[in-house]
């Protein structure tokens, strides 16, 4: 589904600084099996929150280019559930379409939506160095090029979560055990101290984040 690009985030913004997620309804994905509105909720709230923390506190942009195809049904349906699920996560929806679809737009409850019938009128909220040439933008954006990228930091991400993860868990037992240090055995709390140290310093994902950390941080730079 992510590979598919019917649903991107190329990384712009629209006038107010708002992160933009852009989705095309003329893909031939929308009609597989898997594009269900369960997992494109799940690939919405991803995307969601991946912009810094400032641009997701103020909510996404989702512009619904609609022009030669009228969204899916399963469309709203996600976007209303990851409304449910992450309130606030998208601030409005602008769709752009022909006028017969205006009659026929969607409601999403405490999502601020507009139909525009042209680009021009999509101008007004958007500036064109903000969007990709598919609507007649100037923003370099190419999806194949993304998911290569998303391939390589995903797991390096994910690996750092769960570094993180484990070191919280150990930090609280840390705690919890000094705070009994003045009933229980002083021996027997050294020596969870160095259980918990051993823990961390042979995980093997915490081992591996030491290692190449640095390097896979320098490449993605680079790239």
């Amino acid at each position: 589904l992510l590979r598919s690009g019917i649903i991107c985030l190329p990384g712009s913004s629209d006038r107010l600084g708002r992160a933009l997620l852009l989705v095309t309804t003329s893909g031939s994905a929308w009609g597989a099996a898997w594009c269900s509105s369960a997992e494109l909720a799940r690939l919405i709230l991803y995307l969601c929150s991946l912009p810094r923390r400032e641009a997701k506190d103020i909510g996404l942009m989702v512009v619904v280019d609609a022009r030669k195809q009228p969204p899916a049904p399963v469309l709203f349906s996600a976007l209303r559930s990851v409304q449910s699920v992450s309130p606030g996560c998208i601030h409005s929806v602008l769709l752009l379409a022909e006028k017969e679809l205006v009659a026929q737009r969607e409601r999403l409850p405490g999502v601020q939506m507009e139909t525009l019938t042209s680009l021009k009128a999509l101008g007004r909220h958007v500036d064109s160095s903000q969007l990709p040439p598919e609507l007649d933008g100037a923003f370099p954006y190419c999806h194949g090029e993304w998911v290569q990228f998303f391939q390589k930091l995903h797991p390096f991400t994910s690996g750092l979560r769960q570094a993180s993860e484990l070191l919280q868990c150990c930090i609280q037992e840390l705690r919890s055990t000094d705070a009994l240090a003045g009933t229980q055995d002083v021996a027997a709390g050294i020596r969870r101290h160095q259980e918990l140290m051993q823990k961390v310093l042979s995980d093997p994902q915490l081992v591996r984040v030491q290692r190449e950390g640095g390097f896979v941080l320098a490449r993605l730079r680079r790239e």
